[in-house]
């Protein structure tokens, strides 16, 4: 019988989990509404354009999605126009191909996406490149910049060319910004939402009741940024459960790749035989690869929560939370952007949002593990998979 057979506690506990994920996810306070704001539109005046820039740490489909809704956002703003013919398709992770698409067309005066400004891969890329461009001040007015690590690169004192960090574990921890509710930096920015961590882990802690929950990190600054550890072990304390934790060297190049995934997979492995639950940080591995290696907490009935969101759902985690849409932030991002153009200084903008969230399941590992999600939670959730993920 897998573990979760073994503790009827937990499905006593899951028949009214579904209203407690519910209220879980909603967090006190009010979120950012739809714009409606006049001084969001173009100032007449102003004829000048936008010149925009793009990078990201690698290919994703938040990131890809982020861009594509920002993009529809300005559009609704009066900003450009043209967004509803965008090659893009939900979950799509292919930014590049977005991004030579919207280069190439006349989308109005206002905004341009800059041809050669598309980058990519800073996971391991340098970032030198870019911010020798930036230094110079010669053909990027803006940058939109996706994930932690880019963010971490090009969000510097270097250049005073105004940037803008979405898709990032933790902003404040990384060091993109010194606090949460404004950056206090007339260049940098970056959207922030302060409880996403605990609101995952409270929800999956309510979901099965752990006492030893697994992690797996890169034990550094970055490392512990990157995973958002500092987050990790105030729930723990608040919520009275103990983390057991490994530490994994993040590859340094690609010829490092396979050394890390056979630390990973030593990580994980003893990790599965000392914790009743894991959460699957963020990490360097290919979604081709994760099946394979996410299988030996399947095989011991352990529920596993993915930070990434419900990419690694589809390949093999039993849950994660889900984003609806991206309008929200897409929106929220639009609204950043019209602002700075109509001479409103970064430093003084919010940068808090969050929409309503949703869990995601797949419902062909619960199956594997012995473990049957109450009705009330699937009906909660917006992602349920019904494939472990092919497995190389």
């Amino acid at each position: 019988m897998s573990r979760c057979g073994q503790m009827p506690n937990r499905r006593q506990m899951i028949a009214g989990a579904g209203a407690a994920v519910v209220s879980a996810l909603l967090p006190g306070g009010a979120h950012a509404g739809r714009a409606t704001d006049n001084a969001l539109l173009p100032k007449l005046t102003d004829g000048r354009h936008w010149r925009i820039g793009y990078a990201e740490t690698m290919p994703y489909g938040n990131y890809a999605g982020t861009l594509a809704s920002i993009v529809k956002g300005l559009d609704a703003l009066s900003w450009l126009n043209g967004a509803a013919r965008m090659p893009y398709d939900a979950g799509q992770s292919d930014s590049e191909a977005l991004w030579r698409w919207l280069s190439t067309r006349d989308l109005g005066p206002r905004i341009r996406f800059v041809a050669d400004g598309w980058y990519g891969g800073l996971d391991q890329a340098s970032a030198e490149p870019i911010l020798q461009r930036l230094e110079s001040g010669g053909d990027i007015d803006l940058m939109i910049v996706m994930g932690t690590i880019a963010g971490r690169k090009l969000a510097l004192d270097r250049h005073a060319v105004p940037t803008l960090v979405f898709s990032t574990t933790n902003a404040v921890a990384a060091g993109i910004v010194a606090a949460a509710e404004r950056s206090g930096r007339n260049h940098v920015w970056a959207h922030v939402d302060p409880e996403r961590y605990h609101r995952q882990i409270r929800i999956f802690h309510e979901t099965f009741g752990f006492r030893r929950l697994g992690i797996a990190y890169e034990n550094s600054t970055a490392g512990r940024a990157i995973a958002s550890i500092a987050d990790i072990e105030a729930i723990a304390g608040q919520l009275g459960f103990e983390l057991v934790a490994r530490h994994v060297q993040a590859p340094v190049g690609p010829e490092d790749q396979e050394r890390y995934y056979t630390d990973l997979a030593a990580a994980w492995g003893d990790l599965a035989r000392q914790v009743d639950a894991m959460y699957i940080t963020f990490g360097r591995w290919s979604l081709e690869r994760f099946p394979a290696l996410v299988r030996l907490f399947q095989d011991r009935g352990i529920p596993t929560f993915s930070q990434l969101g419900p990419e690694e759902v589809a390949q093999g985690a039993l849950m994660s939370v889900a984003r609806s849409d991206f309008d929200g932030i897409g929106q929220f991002g639009a609204s950043v952007i019209a602002r700075l153009a109509n001479g409103e200084r970064l430093a003084d903008m919010r940068q808090i949002y969050f929409d309503t969230p949703t869990i995601a399941w797949n419902l062909a590992v619960a199956n594997r593990m012995g473990y049957r999600p109450a009705m009330s939670a699937l009906l909660a959730a917006d992602n349920i998979y019904t494939s472990l993920g092919a497995m190389p």
